[in-house]
């Protein structure tokens, strides 16, 4: 008996075996009886590789900016209502060190990195001040050396101080990728001079504005005249004596 038990447990075991192998060959073959294909490659993870590509790419574009220093002469002080050209120059040192022939005010060189399309961007939050652009707000800087300039026609409305800013953008070639920008912005100083002709300007208008008040407020007494007459007419008898009894 014992003999007999390990031939049927040979069997069983021989069995099974065939039997596991059947199984393996089925999952391994298609039905057509074709070889299971790979799966396609998912849409989503190609996207994810352009993404991780296109950051690496800006990543090494900013790493290989240069330093640049923005030079100006401070402008002078105007009289309202004139105009005041105010240029500035922009230049990629390279070395971290600005030459000593920049003449002007040289701006802090930690917000300017420089090295690719350059835009300018000068503006007064009160909108006291016209700011005409001269030329394009565009150019290229490709080595150190390279100078990009930018000229405004400043054109104060009143007298006063004001704080212009000035925002200095690095674009990537001919896109719209910012690489680098300057944050805060530059702060220019403008000093506009109250003149005799503002002031007689401004007098006149206020008589203007005055006049005009007064004249509509006439006519809005006018036009409620006739209603208050009426509305005092409908007043009891003893009211209306007592007015007409007034001198």
């Amino acid at each position: 008996m014992p003999g007999t038990q390990r031939n049927w447990l040979w069997i069983l075991l021989a069995v099974a075996g065939v039997i596991g192998l059947f199984v393996l060959l089925t999952l391994s073959v298609r039905p057509g009886g074709g070889e299971i294909s790979p799966p396609p490659p998912d849409p989503s993870t190609e996207v994810d590789s352009d993404q991780v590509i296109f950051r690496r790419e800006v990543a090494e574009d900013r790493r290989s900016l240069f330093d640049g220093v923005l030079y100006y002469q401070p402008p002078e002080a105007v009289d309202v209502g004139d105009t005041l050209e105010f240029p500035a120059r922009l230049m990629a040192t390279g070395n971290g060190a600005p030459p000593e022939s920049v003449p002007g005010t040289v701006v802090a060189r930690r917000t300017l990195r420089v090295g690719g399309v350059q835009k300018a961007y000068l503006s007064e939050p009160g909108k006291d001040v016209e700011i005409e652009l001269l030329g394009s707000p565009t150019g290229t800087i490709a080595v150190p050396g390279d100078e990009v300039e930018w000229r405004w026609n400043l054109t104060p409305r009143k007298p006063g101080r004001y704080t212009l800013k000035l925002v200095v953008e690095t674009y990537r070639g001919d896109s719209d990728v910012l690489l680098a920008r300057t944050s805060p912005p530059i702060d220019i100083a403008l000093s506009a001079r109250n003149t005799w002709s503002y002031r007689v300007t401004s007098a006149q208008n206020w008589l203007i504005g005055f006049a005009a008040l007064i004249a509509a407020l006439t006519t809005l007494g006018a036009a409620f005249r006739k209603p208050l007459a009426a509305a005092f007419g409908r007043l009891p008898g003893s009211w209306r004596k007592k007015d007409q009894q007034q001198p």
